[in-house]
């Protein structure tokens, strides 16, 4: 027989219930995502940046280095190699960009006036980032993908997004972007 005894000794009885630990693992699923996707963003955006200063880098110091004394003609990933402009590996190779795509670099050997980088393999939801970043230091860019090409003439610095959709289409696939910039 049940008194009110055993009644109330039993709802006094401590511990979880099995809805308790159920919302308790699917708040920690939802945090663990939310922190998953946070890093992922982060990540992204670091890579981009990071992108985005070694090609602005190169650009200025081949700018320095060349543009402004000999002109581009000749020029190319080897002589940038031996300026310094382009890092490389033990046997003076440049080394790959961060995307493992070759990075390439030729001067225009008619005018000598400008000069090409070519960035490969860029990953397509990181170009239009790039594109519109770099802009403000080229002439022209222009990119080649599986199902992408395009070229854009810069004016003033400035690139519209319509531009950089031509360019990277709908980031997707990788591209090879060419950024053209001249003498200073």
């Amino acid at each position: 027989m049940m008194t009110s005894h055993t009644l109330n000794a039993r709802r006094k009885q401590s511990g979880i219930t099995l809805i308790e630990v159920s919302i308790g693992l699917i708040i920690a699923a939802i945090v663990a995502a939310a922190a998953f996707i946070a890093f992922q963003n982060n990540a992204r955006r670091t890579e981009v940046q990071d992108n985005i200063k070694q090609i602005t880098e190169v650009i200025s110091e081949t700018k320095q280095k060349v543009g402004s004394t000999s002109g581009y003609t000749g020029f190319d990933h080897t002589v940038a190699a031996q300026l310094a402009i382009l890092k490389v590996d033990g046997s003076g190779a440049p080394l790959p960009n961060s995307y493992n795509g070759a990075i390439t670099m030729d001067g225009d050997d008619v005018t000598g006036n400008t000069t090409t980088l070519v960035w490969n393999s860029v990953e397509g939801d990181q170009c239009s980032d790039i594109v519109l970043a770099v802009a403000n230091g080229v002439t022209n860019i222009s990119s080649a993908g599986a199902t992408v090409t395009g070229d854009v003439t810069i004016t003033n610095g400035q690139i519209t997004l319509a531009d950089a959709t031509t360019l990277c289409g709908a980031g997707d696939e990788d591209i090879a972007l060419t950024f053209t910039f001249g003498r200073r």
